[in-house]
């Protein structure tokens, strides 16, 4: 009895750690922008380094109707590290903002890792999040795609 309940107990600890980027972050938050060029699931990058990414508003496996006849608002970048969900919202141990300002009609940009990131406990759970609002559509949702887990990995020696 004791070892089936030691498994239960660790199993549901795994499961409560896991983060599924594809799930919304917020009230009215859709993954429906279709980033076909970006980064890799589980990359390794460092601080500095510049990554390019495409995207789109066409149906995915995550949305099959992205409200592409309701015009984006200008689109903004952020890193996101260990993201956990609770009731209608994402809790963090660090958000930092790439850019922002992108304009709506932009569908790709190089952006640079921010070399100033805060330290954190675990520099494996970053996630990068492309996200914008739809201000003319029913409620004002948000539309988002986000990257990750990613490790970025500082300069620093061990």
């Amino acid at each position: 009895m004791k070892f089936s309940s030691a498994i239960t107990a660790g199993l549901l600890a795994t499961g409560a750690t896991a983060f599924d980027k594809y799930q919304p972050w917020g009230k009215r938050d859709y993954s429906c922008i279709n980033v076909y060029q970006g980064i890799p699931e589980n990359a390794t990058l460092s601080p500095g380094q510049e990554i390019e990414l495409r995207w789109n508003r066409e149906p995915t496996t995550h949305c099959g109707n992205p409200l592409a006849e309701y015009p984006a608002s200008n689109y903004s970048i952020w890193l996101w590290n260990n993201p956990q969900r609770v009731p209608n919202s994402i809790n963090f141990d660090a958000r930092v903002k790439v850019v922002d300002e992108i304009p709506s009609t932009t569908s790709k940009i190089s952006v640079k890792i921010p070399t100033d990131l805060p330290k954190v406990d675990d520099d494996s759970v970053w996630y990068m999040r492309l996200d914008t609002t739809l201000g003319s559509a029913p409620q004002m949702p948000s539309l988002f795609n986000a990257a990750g887990p990613l490790t970025i990995a500082s300069h620093q020696a061990a």
